[in-house]
C-alpha cells in the first residue's frame, strides 16, 4: 500500500511537469477500456519524450509496468523512477554480444510472467525512435514472443501524433537527438518561460484494443506488418511539427532537413567474396536465400525482416568469420560488408584531456630505476608521481600516482587467490596494465594468455603453468566470445563494484600525504632477485604447438636497456600502444618498457580497428608506435594526409615489412622512420634492430646492446663466417632460462664455452654488421639434396599481391614426403599454376624450385599477431596428401 502511494506521488509530479509543455488529447480510450485485460500496451515511438507522456497519462487507467532500457536504471533520477514504477529492464543492444542476447530473453520472460499474474505491461515495439516519420517494426520479435507466452493478454495499440518535430526526435537535425543534453535544455527552457508560459505541443493519442480474436497470431511475420499498418494508417510519413521554445523569443518556424540515405563507406571497395560470405550468413539468419534486390548496401535489417536479436546473431557470425569487431550494431547490409572488411567506422574516440599534453618533469633520460620490473615502476612513481603515465578511452589520462593506487587496490584482492600463478587476459588498455602491476604487488606471477590461439591452446597454457584463476574483463569476454576451459574468471568489473567511495577517498588521501612511506614500504616487501620470472608468455604457435616461456626481470630489463640506444628514445616521446599484452612486443616493448622508463602512452584495445587507431594518432599526437607490418598497413589504408604527421618512429617486426609499406608511409607518415627489427618471445623479445639514424632496408638491423648473434651450419653445427646463411643462435642477458613443462629437446647449445639459444631461424650477418633474415628452418624443404626456402618462394608473390587491410593475400607452404615434396601457393586471388611458376622462373628460380599446386582461398589464416598461420596451411596440405 505504501509502495502504491509512492507510485501515485511519482505520477502526480510527472503529470504536472509534462503538462507544462504537452497538451494531450485521447481518441478511443473509453472503447479500449471496455475490453478486459490484462493489457500489453504497445505505443509507437516517434521521440524520446513520448514514453514519459505515455506513462503519466496512461498510469491512472492501467497501472502498467514499463519495459525500459537498462540505461535508464543507471541514470539518476531516472533510476529511482524506474525502480518505483517496477520497470522491467531491457538490454541496450548497441553492440553484438552473447550476454545481451541472454538478457533479452530474461526481459521477455519477466514481461510474460507479469501478464500471467494479471499485471499490465507497456513496451515500445520498434525498440528505437523513428528516423524519418515512419514507424518501422521490421523483424522485431519481442512482441510476438511475449504474446506467445501470454496469449490471453489484450493488446492496446497507441498511435501518437504531434511529437515528430520535437527536439527529442530525429526531425530537426536528421541525427540522433542528445537525450541527456535535451533534459537540461528542457529544464532551462521551462525556467526561461517562467514555467506556466511555455508554448505547448498538441499531441493526439489514438488508442485501440485488440483481443485474441481480432489480431494476428503471435508470429512476427504476421504480427509486425499488422503493427506497422496500424501505426502508419493515418499519415505516412508524418510531417514534423515545430513548436517555439519560448513564448516571446527565438525562431517561430523551422526548416526540417531531409535525412540522407547513403552508405557510410564506398561499397565498390568491397570484395565479391566478402559480399558472398555476408549473404550466406544473412541467409542462415533469415532461414531463406537473400533476394537479388536485398543484397545491396542500403538494404536495412528491418527491410530484410531481421530484428535486433537476429541482427546481433548475424553480426556475431560476421565478426567470427571475418575477424573484425565492430564498435556498434550494424543496421544495413552495407554496414555488414564494412564490418567484414574492417571498414566499419568506430565512434569517435574521446578527445584527449588537456593534461595529456603536459610535458614530463625532471630528467628526460630513461635510466632503469630498479633491478626488477616492480621496483623500477615503484621508483618511477616516487620520482614522477604527477606525470601522466597512460590514457585510454575508458580511464582517461591517469598519473603514476593514480596508476599505483589502482594497482594497490587490485593487489589487495589478488592476494586472496591461492595459487602463485595467475592468468591475465586483457587487450591493450590501462586496466590491463594496472591489473598486471597489481599481480606483481600481490606477489603473483602473471601468465598472459593468447586468446587468438583458441580454447585448446589456452587450456594447454593454464595446464602447463598451474593457473586456476584468470583476471579479465567481463566486457572484453562478452565482446570477444572467448572461453577459458579449466579456469575461473576473475572479472575486473566485479572487483570494481566492491570498491566503495570511502576506500577511494581513504587511499587517495593517504597517497597524497604519505606517498613516500607507502611506496617505500611496498619496496621492502618485494623479492629483490632479478633472476626470478617476471612473466610467462607463450610462443605464437605459427609453426607448432605454443610453449610456455618464462622471462625473468633481468631478461626484460636487459632488453629495454639494449634496444633504447638504437632508437634514441627518451621520456619526451609519446607512445601509441595497440599490441595486446600476450604479444611479446606488447608485454615488453609497448607494455613494461614505457611504464618502467617513464614514457606516457595511449592504449587502443583493437589493433584491427585501423580507423580508430588513425583518429587516435591524430588526436593524441604520439611520436612512436610499434606494430606488425600488417597492422600498420591497415592504418595507412585509413589515413589521410596529416593524420600520422606526429609519428617519428615506427617499429615493425614479427614479419617482413613489404616495400609497399615503406613507400606509402613516405606520403602518409612523412616524419616517421620505419625501423625494422627481429625478435623472439624467448629473447624478451628484441634481438636486433635497425638504428634510427642508419636504417638499412631489407635487413633486421644490428644486434641490440648486450646481445650476441652466432650463425652456424644447420647440419654440422659449425660456425659460419659473415655473409653465409645458417642457423641463428643468440646469447645474452635477454635469453630466457628454459620452457615450462617442456620435455622435448632443450633449445640451448654450448659453443666455445658459452650457452646459446637455438632460434630455429635462418639468417646471415653481413660484413656491415647488419643481420638478414631468411625465415624459419622449418619453412625450408629438402629436395634432391637442395634446401628450398618457402619464404623466398613466397616473396615474389607477396610483391605482386601485397597485403591488404584484410591481411596477407598469398602464402607458400609445403610438406616433405618419403617419395616427393608438395609445395602450394595459397592465394585469395585468381591465379593459375602456370602463371605462378612462370613468375618464379622470371625471378630466377630454376629446376626443383617450383610450385606443385595453387589453391584459391577466401582468406589467408592469420594469428592474433597478424602473422600468417602456416600451421593451419600445412595441416591442410597434410590432410589432402598424406593418407
Amino acid at each position: 500500500m505504501v509502495f502504491r502511494g509512492l507510485q501515485w506521488v511519482v505520477w502526480a509530479v510527472g503529470r504536472a511537469v509534462m503538462a507544462l509543455r504537452y497538451r494531450i488529447t485521447f481518441v478511443g480510450m473509453d472503447e479500449a477500456l471496455r475490453v478486459p485485460g490484462p493489457y500489453l500496451i504497445l505505443p509507437n515511438h516517434p521521440a524520446f519524450c513520448d514514453p514519459p507522456n505515455i506513462l503519466v497519462r496512461f498510469w491512472p487507467y492501467f497501472k502498467m509496468r514499463p519495459m525500459l532500457l537498462e540505461t535508464m536504471f543507471r541514470l539518476p533520477p531516472l533510476a529511482q523512477f524506474a525502480w518505483v514504477m517496477r520497470s522491467i529492464p531491457l538490454p541496450d543492444i548497441d553492440q553484438a554480444s552473447v550476454a545481451a542476447r541472454e538478457r533479452v530473453a530474461v526481459s521477455v520472460g519477466a514481461a510474460v510472467a507479469a501478464l500471467r499474474a494479471g499485471e499490465n505491461v507497456v513496451l515500445w515495439p520498434a525498440g528505437r525512435i523513428m528516423r524519418d516519420g515512419v514507424e518501422r517494426i521490421g523483424g522485431t520479435r519481442g512482441v510476438a514472443e511475449i504474446l506467445a507466452g501470454a496469449p490471453h493478454a489484450t493488446v492496446v495499440l497507441v498511435r501518437s501524433r504531434g511529437f515528430w518535430g520535437s527536439m527529442y526526435t530525429w526531425a530537426p537535425t536528421a541525427t540522433r537527438p542528445p537525450f541527456i543534453k535535451g533534459l537540461f535544455q528542457a529544464a532551462g527552457l521551462l525556467i526561461a518561460n517562467l514555467l506556466i508560459f511555455a508554448p505547448k505541443r498538441s499531441i493526439t493519442m489514438t488508442v485501440e484494443a485488440f483481443s485474441t480474436s481480432n489480431r494476428p497470431a503471435p508470429v512476427r511475420e504476421l504480427l509486425n506488418p499488422w503493427l506497422e499498418r496500424w501505426y502508419n494508417a493515418d499519415v505516412c510519413p508524418e510531417v514534423p511539427t515545430f513548436v517555439p521554445h519560448h513564448f516571446l523569443f527565438g525562431p517561430r518556424t523551422w526548416e526540417f532537413p531531409p535525412r540522407p540515405v547513403v552508405p557510410t563507406f564506398d561499397p565498390s571497395r568491397v570484395k565479391e567474396a566478402t559480399k558472398i560470405g555476408v549473404a550466406e550468413i544473412l541467409a542462415e539468419g533469415l532461414k531463406r536465400p537473400l533476394e537479388l534486390d536485398e543484397n545491396r548496401p542500403e538494404a536495412t535489417f528491418m527491410e530484410l525482416g531481421l530484428d535486433s536479436l537476429d541482427a546481433m546473431d548475424v553480426t556475431l557470425q560476421v565478426e567470427r568469420r571475418f575477424g573484425f569487431a565492430g564498435p556498434s550494431m550494424p543496421t544495413t547490409v552495407g554496414h555488414l560488408w564494412a564490418l567484414a572488411e574492417g571498414y566499419l567506422d568506430a565512434e569517435p574516440s574521446k578527445p584527449p584531456q588537456a593534461v595529456w599534453f603536459k610535458k614530463p618533469t625532471g630528467s628526460l633520460s630513461m635510466e632503469p630505476l630498479g633491478a626488477t620490473v616492480t621496483e623500477g615502476i615503484l621508483n618511477r612513481v616516487l620520482r614522477h608521481p604527477h606525470d601522466i603515465a597512460c590514457s585510454d578511452d575508458v580511464s582517461g589520462a591517469i598519473t603514476y600516482e593514480r596508476f599505483l593506487i589502482g594497482a594497490m587496490v587490485l593487489a589487495e584482492r589478488f592476494e586472496k587467490i591461492p595459487e602463485p600463478n595467475v592468468g591475465l587476459l586483457m587487450p591493450a588498455s590501462t586496466a590491463g596494465m594496472v591489473a598486471l602491476v597489481g599481480l606483481y604487488l600481490a606477489k603473483k606471477l602473471p601468465v598472459i594468455l593468447n586468446w587468438t590461439t583458441g580454447p585448446a591452446n589456452m587450456t594447454f597454457g593454464i595446464g602447463k603453468t598451474g593457473v586456476r584463476h584468470v583476471v579479465t574483463s567481463r566486457r572484453f569476454i562478452d565482446r570477444s566470445h572467448i572461453e577459458v576451459p579449466g579456469a575461473e574468471l576473475v572479472y575486473l568489473e566485479d572487483i570494481r563494484s566492491t570498491i566503495g567511495r570511502y576506500e577511494k577517498l581513504r587511499r587517495g588521501f593517504a597517497m597524497k600525504i604519505a606517498r613516500g612511506p607507502i611506496v617505500r614500504s611496498l619496496l621492502k616487501t618485494l623479492d629483490p632477485d632479478p633472476d626470478k620470472p617476471a612473466v610467462v608468455l607463450f610462443t605464437s604457435g605459427s609453426e607448432k604447438a605454443p610453449k610456455a616461456v618464462p622471462l625473468t626481470h633481468r631478461n626484460v630489463i636487459a632488453d629495454m636497456q639494449g634496444a633504447a640506444p638504437l632508437l634514441g628514445i627518451d621520456r619526451s616521446h609519446v607512445g601509441m600502444v595497440l599490441l595486446p599484452l600476450f604479444h611479446s612486443f606488447g608485454y615488453s616493448v609497448t607494455g613494461i618498457f614505457p611504464l618502467f622508463g617513464g614514457i606516457k602512452v595511449v592504449y587502443h584495445p583493437d589493433p584491427t580497428d585501423a580507423g580508430g587507431l588513425v583518429r587516435k594518432v591524430a588526436a593524441y599526437k604520439p611520436t612512436a608506435i610499434a606494430a606488425t607490418p600488417t597492422f600498420f598497413g591497415y592504418m595507412l589504408d585509413r589515413a589521410r594526409p596529416g593524420d600520422l604527421d606526429s609519428l617519428k618512429i615506427v617499429i615493425v617486426g614479427a614479419e617482413r615489412c613489404p616495400d609497399s609499406i615503406f613507400d606509402r608511409a613516405k606520403a602518409l607518415a612523412p616524419n616517421a622512420v620505419i625501423v625494422e627489427g627481429y625478435g623472439i618471445t624467448e629473447c624478451s623479445p628484441v634481438i636486433s634492430l635497425n638504428p634510427l639514424d642508419a636504417p638499412k632496408r631489407g635487413t633486421i638491423g644490428r644486434p641490440v646492446q648486450g646481445v650476441e648473434i652466432c650463425i652456424t651450419h644447420p647440419d654440422t653445427g659449425e660456425k659460419l663466417p659473415d655473409g653465409q646463411r645458417g642457423m641463428v643462435l643468440v646469447a645474452g642477458l635477454t635469453v630466457f632460462p628454459g620452457y615450462i613443462g617442456d620435455e622435448g629437446t632443450p633449445p640451448f647449445r654450448v659453443l666455445d664455452g658459452k650457452k646459446w639459444y637455438v632460434t630455429g631461424d635462418l639468417g646471415e650477418v653481413g660484413c656491415d654488421g647488419y643481420v638478414r633474415f631468411h625465415g624459419r628452418l622449418r619453412r625450408f624443404l629438402k629436395a634432391a639434396g637442395e634446401m628450398i626456402s618457402l619464404p623466398a618462394m613466397e616473396e615474389p608473390f607477396a610483391r605482386l599481391f601485397p597485403p591488404s587491410d584484410q591481411g596477407p593475400r598469398v602464402a607458400v607452404e609445403g610438406i616433405e614426403m618419403p617419395e616427393r615434396r608438395h609445395i602450394v601457393l595459397f592465394t585469395t586471388e585468381d591465379y593459375s599454376l602456370k602463371d605462378a611458376n612462370g613468375l618464379l622462373a622470371a625471378e630466377g628460380f630454376r629446376g626443383i624450385i617450383r610450385l606443385d599446386e595453387v589453391q584459391r582461398v577466401p582468406s589467408i589464416p592469420v594469428l592474433g599477431t597478424g602473422k600468417t598461420d602456416y600451421k593451419v596451411l600445412r595441416a591442410r596440405i597434410e590432410s589432402e596428401h598424406i593418407q
